[in-house]
């Protein structure tokens, strides 16, 4: 199996589906997060071809400053607009067959960050 590994920042918390916010401040940020998760698609690619895969699993490893972690069904929730990014890249023809992986939680205080394994299942 072809895999593809994604490093992003962490989402933040007013991306949350719990997140109590404007919608004017969270289309911001949603629309902020699908680009930069598209670039990192991107850039993982390192300039080939994007595969458009029909099916794939996403394993999440997230990496945070302490040892308070998320919920994962929210955490795995505050990912859509990366998650559509990815979509956008070409990695996988629709993100309505990305299936999700319980996420992995683990901390690492001077490097927080999220990352997204797509492993093809074609």
């Amino acid at each position: 199996m072809i895999s593809i590994t994604i490093l992003l920042p962490l989402p933040t918390r007013d991306l949350s589906p719990n997140a109590r916010i404007h919608w004017a401040k969270r289309a911001k940020l949603v629309k902020a997060s699908r680009k930069v998760a598209g670039l990192a698609s991107l850039e993982a690619l390192n300039l080939r071809k994007p595969p458009g895969w029909l099916k794939a699993k996403m394993e999440v490893k997230a990496y945070f400053k302490t040892l308070t972690f998320p919920d994962p069904d929210n955490f795995i929730a505050s990912l859509k607009s990366s998650i559509d990014g990815i979509a956008d890249s070409g990695i996988i023809l629709d993100d309505k067959a990305l299936w999700p992986e319980r996420p992995v939680f683990a901390k690492d205080a001077s490097n927080p960050r999220l990352e997204i394994t797509i492993t093809s299942e074609n």
